[in-house]
């Protein structure tokens, strides 16, 4: 109480400059280290691995002709915005922005501040199975880890939904349905369990004949596939070539050198400058980022607060989200706690 009578309100204290930068500092970490990887399996060497995994219509291909022959132009990165109501980027060489300003402090990407989500990685690829050119837009997705709160699966679904209402206006008009082109939404997951690591997941519409004996043909109802790619420490091993070159390169156990080397020897892959250079960089970053922006630092903090959280009754796929590290991980927390607990 003063002096008045009244209740004197607790100021909330405010982070210092130094917090803040720290936390900037360790945002713009795990962006640079999702760009470097994102610049990586957009190279169409690295795109034509997971082609051939994922689609039957690519796996009777070699790799070389997959990205010789069937995926065109360059691939999109980050420029397509998910949301109907969200703007593309409008990125233009030749323009400087007049919103642009001298920041006192470092900054994460703006799309990471102001809520606006892109498509990964898209680009075109064509099917070669009739001969004929028939397009399918391919949207490759880089997560985390495969349990963020909510299903893989239906993200997916609801990407190719976006990227099929998006052709309208573009690709068909009115009632032009037939000239809709199939989409594909291809996602890799870097941190997964060992019992799910390993695995291609692949989701599509089939037909089913209820009564009588007509079939629609293939190719006017299978128009959204959504595959899953689940990495981790078994994919280093695996006897899929997309899933083991994917895993080694995310890796925080191989080193530049022995990236470097599987790349051109094990895949055959010409490594360019640029490439090398990101492969570097994901190797530095991934030394001081641990689940995409907990420090090493903050990681006790984090434990400390998720069992607090549990003691309170709070589900553990809230506590997950609170203090942002998969399911795996917190089970893994949390199984550490019952073992010291029953020493």
């Amino acid at each position: 109480m003063d002096s008045s009578g009244q209740e004197k309100k607790t100021a909330v204290p405010v982070p210092s400059e130094i917090a803040q930068n720290l936390k900037v500092a360790d945002e713009n970490a795990a962006f640079q280290y999702d760009e470097s990887a994102r610049n990586i399996v957009a190279q169409k060497s690295v795109l034509a691995y997971i082609l051939k995994s994922a689609l039957d219509e690519y796996a009777a291909y070699t790799v070389q002709e997959i990205a010789e022959r069937f995926i065109e132009g360059e691939p999109e990165l980050r420029k397509i915005a998910v949301h109907q109501d969200h703007p593309d980027r409008q990125d233009d060489p030749g323009m400087m922005s007049g919103d642009d300003k001298i920041e006192g402090k470092p900054t994460a990407d703006k799309s990471q501040r102001d809520g606006t989500v892109y498509f990964d990685i898209r680009f075109i690829a064509v099917l070669p199975s009739d001969g004929s050119r028939i397009e399918i837009l391919i949207n490759c997705e880089i997560q985390n880890n495969d349990t963020p709160g909510y299903p893989i699966p239906k993200r997916g679904i609801y990407y190719t939904a976006r990227m099929i209402s998006s052709q309208r206006g573009t690709i068909f008009k009115d009632q032009e349905y037939g000239k809709i082109k199939k989409v594909v939404s291809i996602w890799l997951c870097e941190d997964t369990a060992d019992a799910r690591s390993d695995t291609i997941n692949r989701y599509s519409f089939t037909e089913e004949c209820l009564r009588g004996n007509f079939h629609e043909a293939k190719k006017d109802y299978d128009l959204m596939t959504v595959v899953v790619l689940r990495l981790g420490r078994k994919g280093e091993e695996s006897e899929d070539n997309a899933i083991r070159l994917l895993s080694k390169m995310f890796s925080t156990n191989l080193s530049y050198e022995d990236k470097l080397d599987a790349l051109k020897n094990e895949f055959k892959i010409s490594v360019s400058r640029e490439m090398s250079e990101e492969v570097q960089s994901m190797c530095n970053l991934s030394m001081g980022v641990l689940n995409k922006g907990i420090s090493v630092g903050k990681m006790e903090q984090a434990k400390e607060t998720a069992y607090e959280l549990r003691d309170m009754g709070l589900p553990d796929e809230k506590i997950a989200r609170a203090v942002k590290v998969s399911m795996d991980t917190l089970q893994e927390w949390f199984a550490e706690r019952e073992a010291l607990l029953v020493k």
